[in-house]
């Protein structure tokens, strides 16, 4: 059975020390005797990871430059000095935060690093290469002595012009076309991530890092955001929803049923469920506190189909009606394998944090959200859209709450503390399988409440694999497809049974399209 990931970092790690030659080689595994703690810094995608089966030829190969604000951290500067100064360098952080080198320039960088050679010590046999597919046609699902890549590329921030804005946005159109015009084939593009941009409000996505840098600022998309779509549009590569804004997911959607933007299919790379709909989110909130910066709210989680299963709450899931314009445009939902992204972290009745701009948040309370949402649309169409207070006061940033601050200090020390321990004999191995049967069955539900096809065809994995995330223990990297593939289906027949869920497909012939088979067909579809 072959494998598939529709979003996987491989390059990540190979940035934080100096870029001189001898920074981490994208073949290299780490494990816990580098000196690592916890699995977030382990390998869960290095090149040699994703050949050691011999059963993984075609992945989505993630290629991000790191925001100032995810890099300009206490933590990480703390880990650079005093934890594993082998893996990151204090000096490299300090170029990358203060943009000594530009957003382009680290990009550039980690394309080079991927591309590099192995090694000596990567013990890589010579005849295991990569290739960069110039076109869909080039890939031989037969060859598996080959990784065959297709490239995303997430961030808009990635094309500014200037260090760490947008001056003029069409030289950001021409870097954005520039690596487009090198031949690789890129699936998608993910115009926002973690930190605000000038394009697209994002969705507050963090636990464990201070929150200044990454409160969600202004609303919805500006002119920019959409003249980058349009851009990547008439490239040739989709939109990943992933990372946008309620607010602006909304806008997006309205933006292609009113012809303003192109009907291509949506992706979703790297996602988990909220477990509602987006109708409820004015009765689901909990102690709204309004600050300088936005908005501090609160959720509990949503239960999921199983006694023991929740949903994670934030927006930067997919609600119930995110899931119907994916399926209605043919889209491809990866889910992601981030235990949080799941709602398998932290103790059910737990409330969970959420951060919205001020615009944002009082749009969503409001009784006329689907007429703001209209309006919005029109006015960006129209060129007099007001995008709000889309800057961070960086010189008189809020206080961190005590409890934040507490908060994610519990949940490093907690990631650290981790050992890895082998196969079905990890804690949560049984619960974690849960979580994924529980997404599917979910969406699966989605589709017979709204009347649709069965959405066996538009499921994937989108793992986000050493993006920095804290793997389910049923599935820690690549080198476990194989084993999980195999317990999920297991698990799948027995949750449907239980729940008496007619599936349509044989859970086998699921758990085989949502591993491989639907990401290379939508590909050979989608890839012109």
């Amino acid at each position: 059975m072959a494998f598939f990931d529709l979003h996987s970092h491989p390059g990540l790690k190979t940035l934080f020390l100096p870029q001189n030659g001898n920074q981490l080689s994208a073949w290299r595994t780490l494990s816990p005797k580098d000196g690592i703690l916890g699995n977030i810094l382990e390998s869960q995608a290095s090149l040699k990871l994703l050949f050691e089966k011999g059963n993984i030829n075609l992945i989505c190969l993630t290629l991000h430059p790191p925001e100032i604000g995810m890099i300009d951290q206490v933590l990480l500067k703390i880990a650079a000095k005093f934890l594993f100064p082998t893996l990151i360098n204090a000096d490299r952080l300090r170029e990358m935060y203060t943009l000594t080198a530009s957003y382009q320039e680290t990009f550039h960088q980690e394309f080079l690093n991927i591309t590099a050679a192995p090694r000596a010590e990567d013990d890589i046999s010579p005849a295991k290469k990569l290739k960069l597919l110039t076109s869909i046609h080039d890939y031989n699902p037969e060859d598996f002595d080959t990784l065959h890549i297709v490239l995303n590329i997430e961030g808009g921030h990635t094309f500014y012009d200037l260090n760490n804005r947008v001056k003029d946005i069409e030289k950001v159109i021409d870097n954005f076309n520039a690596f487009v015009a090198k031949g690789y084939k890129i699936l998608y593009f993910t115009p926002t991530h973690l930190t605000p941009n000038e394009f697209i409000t994002h969705a507050y996505g963090n636990k464990i890092l201070t929150k200044g840098p990454l409160l969600p600022k202004g609303i919805g998309f500006s002119p920019y955001g959409k003249r980058i779509v349009e851009n990547a549009y008439q490239n040739g590569v989709l939109i990943d929803i992933k990372h946008m804004s309620l607010v602006s997911r909304r806008i997006f959607y309205q933006l292609r049923k009113r012809g303003y933007l192109l009907r291509k299919p949506i992706i979703a790379s790297h996602v988990g469920l909220v477990g509602n709909s987006w109708n409820f989110f004015n009765q689901d909130v909990i102690n709204p506190i309004k600050k300088s910066y936005g908005y501090k709210v609160h959720w509990l989680k949503n239960a999921g189909i199983f006694d023991d299963t929740y949903f994670y709450p934030l927006s930067i899931n997919l609600y119930n009606e995110d899931v119907r314009e994916i399926l209605e445009s043919d889209g491809l939902i990866g889910l992601s394998l981030d235990v949080r992204i799941l709602g398998g972290k932290d103790k059910p009745g737990s409330i969970q944090k959420d951060f919205y701009s001020h615009e944002e948040f009082e749009l969503l309370m409001s009784e006329n959200a689907d007429q703001q949402i209209e309006l919005l649309c029109k006015n960006l169409q129209e060129g007099t859209i007001n995008n709000g207070d889309t800057k961070i006061n960086a010189n008189n940033p809020e206080p961190e709450d005590l409890e934040d601050l507490k908060e994610g200090e519990d949940e490093l020390n907690d990631i650290i503390s981790q050992r890895t321990t082998d196969g079905p004999f990890r804690k949560n191995y049984n619960y974690h399988l849960r979580l994924i049967v529980n997404h599917l069955l979910r969406i699966y539900q989605i589709t017979e409440w709204e009347d649709m096809p069965m959405p066996w065809n538009n499921l994937c994995i989108g793992s986000d694999f050493d993006g920095l995330v804290e793997a389910i223990d049923c599935c820690r990297n690549v080198t476990e497809f194989d084993s999980f593939a195999l317990a999920l289906t297991k698990a799948l027949d027995i949750g449907a049974k239980q729940k008496q869920i007619d599936l349509g497909l044989s859970a086998e012939k699921i758990v085989a399209k949502l591993m491989y088979e639907n990401a290379v067909n939508f590909m050979q579809k989608n890839l012109t």
